[in-house]
């Protein structure tokens, strides 16, 4: 398994997927968790799960699936004229 592919990131690994100096995430996470940041998971080391992690940022920039902006290809029937 490669570390792009890994499901369980520690704080470090998590700061370089989403493309920011781990200072600024660790700054960030407080404030992040009173808005639902995933927790780290004490099963797996006290990493946290990237899907779940994407998924938030996802929702906080208005991507989830039911913003219509995540799936256009399913935003109902077309009207070819």
């Amino acid at each position: 398994m490669t570390k792009a592919s890994a499901l369980f990131l520690t704080e470090g690994e998590l700061a370089d997927r989403m493309g920011v100096k781990l200072d600024l995430l660790e700054n960030a996470l407080p404030a992040l968790a009173k808005s639902g940041f995933p927790a780290p998971d004490p099963l797996f080391g006290g990493r946290r799960y990237w899907p779940a992690c994407e998924a938030f940022l996802d929702r906080r920039y208005g991507l989830s699936s039911s913003s219509g902006q995540g799936t256009p290809a399913l935003d109902g029937d077309e009207k070819w004229n």
